[in-house]
């Protein structure tokens, strides 16, 4: 992994994020791949941060949080899961109140760790503007939303779907 990092470092990277992430998965795959090792994210996220790295890590509950705060990192990502809105967002997904209770929770752990990390809410039915705000009103010392498919999906999407039907 170092050497890895190395090479990122080389070719002009300044941060790094835990993506693609086994935190997508649950149950006994999940289980399957910790126990091959291919979850070493925290680990890499240690490294990143001592290497002198942005660390952004994803992280889907309070104990995922906690160790990627204790890792060093300098920014943590309450994901939410998969983006439902657009053509093929997912259908399966906790609801927009169900978040701000998550996202909370994440952030109380990050917080409860490192008093000055910064906490973004991410995905799942956080899809845009009103909804990212729907979590920052609802949440204490969240700072922001960090954006994947409603960033460069689902604007897309509209606009091909729009000019279509005109």
């Amino acid at each position: 992994m170092e050497y890895f990092l190395r090479q990122l470092e080389t070719i002009g990277f300044c941060g790094v994020q835990n993506f693609p992430t086994v935190g997508l998965f649950d149950g006994n795959f999940r289980h399957n791949l910790e126990e091959t090792g291919m979850s070493m994210e925290v680990e890499m996220i240690s490294m990143a941060h001592r290497m002198g790295f942005l660390t952004t890590p994803y992280a889907f509950n309070p104990d995922e949080v906690a160790a990627m705060a204790k890792a060093g990192s300098h920014i943590v990502v309450a994901h939410m899961g998969l983006t439902t809105a657009g053509s093929f967002g997912a259908m399966t997904a906790t609801t927009l109140d169900d978040s701000v209770l998550r996202v909370q929770a994440i952030a109380d752990a990050a917080f409860g760790v490192n008093p000055d990390i910064i906490v973004l809410c991410h995905e799942g039915p956080i899809s845009g503007p009103l909804e990212a705000e729907f979590i920052l009103k609802n949440t204490e010392r969240v700072h922001g939303f960090y954006g994947a498919s409603s960033m460069e999906r689902l604007p897309v999407e509209q606009t091909i779907t729009n000019t279509v039907r005109e």
